[in-house]
């Protein structure tokens, strides 16, 4: 418990110190650069954060933002699921599925976005957008964690007659999830940072893409400096609290038998 408790304090020390190296980076860019409408400074971003906080419209653009984020991360998972599920089973459904995935993975951003543009609405393209971006990552993470299931352990289960739930509860979900739980927060950063970057290519009404479209446009760096530090907080608690998710799997993984060896 000491040595876990010694590891958190120093990762705390090292982010820390991350984070104040990327605010000095900030105020040497803001001093060099002179001029308050390139780079904004510190305490005028802030304020105008704080300004935004006191504002309907930021937090109805937040919520529509971060609805439109989790139901398209939701999505993206569950049909990468399905599908990397479906291509274990089938050796010849995963040839046919490949140049799909290939397809989507080398897809241009910015060329999908406009051509959706004219499909669809600017509420509706950003969350295809993030599918499309998604979708592929989650599949190939489905695929690795199937992959790494241990294969002389399935054959002789199968050997011997084990039930298929047995094999599922015992043998599949305790390899496979662990390594899936661990990316679900880089996903969910991911489909957040594509769904902003969409809002903004689309001018999407009250989102947080929308708004950082806006403030380029009025030239409110120090608004567009707070939008897009939102973002990012956003995006990091969200990661951080769905990283918490792999302690569900510690059982499975040995870690506490492994901390009762150390404390004998």
């Amino acid at each position: 418990m000491k040595v876990r408790g010694k590891d958190g304090l120093y990762n705390f020390i090292v982010s820390a110190c991350a984070i104040a190296c990327m605010w000095l980076v900030w105020v040497i860019a803001w001093a060099a650069a002179d001029d308050g409408y390139v780079i904004p400074s510190f305490w005028d971003t802030f304020s105008k954060m704080f300004s935004l906080f006191a504002s309907a419209r930021f937090w109805q653009a937040f919520g529509m933002t971060l609805a439109r984020t989790a139901i398209s991360w939701a999505v993206s998972l569950a049909a990468a699921a399905a599908a990397a599920w479906a291509c274990a089973a089938s050796a010849k459904l995963r040839r046919f599925f490949a140049p799909f995935v290939a397809v989507f993975r080398t897809v241009p951003t910015m060329a999908i976005t406009l051509m959706l543009l004219i499909w669809s609405s600017p509420r509706v393209a950003p969350s295809i957008v993030a599918f499309l971006m998604v979708f592929p990552a989650a599949y190939a993470q489905f695929m690795a964690a199937l992959d790494g299931i241990d294969g002389g352990l399935v054959q002789m289960a199968k050997v011997y007659r084990v039930p298929l739930y047995k094999r599922l509860f015992k043998i599949y979900v305790p390899q496979a999830l662990p390594p899936v739980l661990s990316q679900l927060g880089p996903d969910f950063s991911l489909t957040l940072k594509v769904i902003v970057s969409a809002e903004v290519m689309c001018s999407t009404f009250n989102s947080l893409g929308g708004l950082i479209y806006q403030s380029n446009v009025f030239l409110d760096t120090a608004q567009m400096f707070a939008l897009t530090i939102c973002t990012l907080a956003v995006g990091g608690l969200c990661e951080w609290a769905l990283s918490k998710l792999v302690l569900l799997t510690k059982k499975w993984r040995g870690e506490e038998r492994g901390a009762q060896n150390d404390s004998i």
